[in-house]
């Protein structure tokens, strides 16, 4: 099994980071997996103030995040702040 490096971030530091435009779950099955985890997330977030982690993938290479998500749009995670993540770029949410 292959071990991949993830750079811990800090959510403030979420804005200086640029994004690909492209799909990052080829498979149509684990993009539903993850709407699902991030509406549970979501729910999590606004209801109990609980934090998830979240890996995604910037120009940079992969990243983790332990955040609470306060919405999601149908392109976006919103967290505290304002600050985006493109769902497109998301690999994992961890509840």
């Amino acid at each position: 099994m292959e071990r991949v490096l993830l750079n811990k971030i800090e959510k403030e530091n979420i804005q200086h980071l640029q994004f690909k435009d492209q799909e990052v779950l080829a498979d149509k099955v684990a993009q539903k997996g993850r709407e699902r985890e991030l509406y549970r997330a979501m729910l999590l977030g606004n209801g109990h103030k609980g934090k998830v982690k979240i890996i995604f993938e910037s120009l940079t290479g992969l990243n983790i995040v332990d955040t609470t998500i306060w919405a999601t749009t149908d392109k976006n995670v919103v967290l505290k702040g304002g600050l985006l993540i493109p769902i497109c770029c998301i690999l994992e949410v961890v509840c």
